[in-house]
């Protein structure tokens, strides 16, 4: 539905897709899965419909008629044009762009990642769904705005667990895909005894401790690490966790696996009443 006309920095993304972790292959697919999700659910698309997953955004012509819906990290201005013709596009709801105008982007105004959901379906009538605001669909994030996380296998190897949940944590530039690198400044967690250990399986939202300090793995990670598991963020933050760019603040909450479970049930039902809209 789209052709770049310039360079950007972006990719087609999908669902996680599981099964070879054995084989040393990580899910991926969308980083901030629950935008990618809410955008497809309005424009009823299949949940593993592709998008565009986009930080910094080229222009856009649009080469067939169809709907599109613009989610996650928000610009300040989003417009449609053709000729002497603009038209405005609010960030959450559902457009119908016809073929030769151009999508064009601002400045943005919060968050890191976009996602770019389209249908080309004739059928539908579903220009002007709403999707709201974040704060009006996420009655599942943590009220303070804190980051929730649960104790990892190696928790019990810290010396000084509460620095990470007590301090803030700035994110370097040494994030990726993969994962993000912490730091506290001149503070640093310590392990009660050092010595190599086994690798062991990660997942996404591990808090790996390394030499040079803690690194939160991410959907695009390894699947087994050799240094210690000390905290595991909660699989719906580490949606949040997408949001956020290198020099951005963290602070984390400790939760227990029953609110781990509950606030993903909660962010289920959210993307199904989208589907229902």
């Amino acid at each position: 539905m789209f052709k770049e006309l310039n360079r950007g920095i972006y990719k087609k993304i999908q669902l996680p897709e599981f099964g070879l972790q054995d084989r040393g292959v990580s899910p991926a697919g969308a980083m901030d899965l629950f935008a990618y999700e809410s955008g497809n659910a309005l424009l009823y698309n299949a949940p593993d419909n592709p998008a565009l997953e986009l930080i910094y955004p080229p222009r856009f012509m649009v080469v067939e008629e169809g709907f599109f819906i613009l989610t996650g990290a928000k610009f300040s201005t989003v417009t449609l044009k053709k000729d002497e013709r603009t038209i405005e596009v609010p960030h959450g709801s559902v457009i119908k762009a016809h073929a030769g105008w151009t999508l064009e982007f601002g400045p943005r105004e919060y968050g890191f990642r976009t996602y770019l959901c389209w249908s080309n379906r004739k059928d539908l009538t579903i220009e002007g769904k709403e999707r709201g605001s974040f704060d009006s669909i996420a009655s599942w994030r943590d009220k303070d705005h804190k980051i929730r996380l649960i104790r990892g296998p190696e928790y019990k190897d810290l010396e000084n667990p509460e620095l990470f949940i007590n301090e803030g944590w700035t994110i370097t530039r040494e994030t990726s895909d993969m994962g993000m690198r912490l730091s506290c400044g001149k503070k640093q967690l310590n392990l009660k005894t050092t010595g190599n250990m086994i690798s062991e399986a990660v997942s996404d939202g591990t808090v790996q401790l390394t030499p040079k300090g803690p690194i939160v793995l991410l959907k695009h990670r390894q699947t087994v690490g050799g240094y210690p598991r000390v905290f595991n963020v909660i699989s719906a933050d580490v949606d949040l966790l997408a949001q956020y760019a290198p020099g951005q603040v963290l602070h984390f909450k400790e939760v227990t696996m029953e609110v781990a479970r509950e606030v993903a049930r909660l962010k289920n039902i959210e993307i199904n009443k989208l589907r229902q809209y």
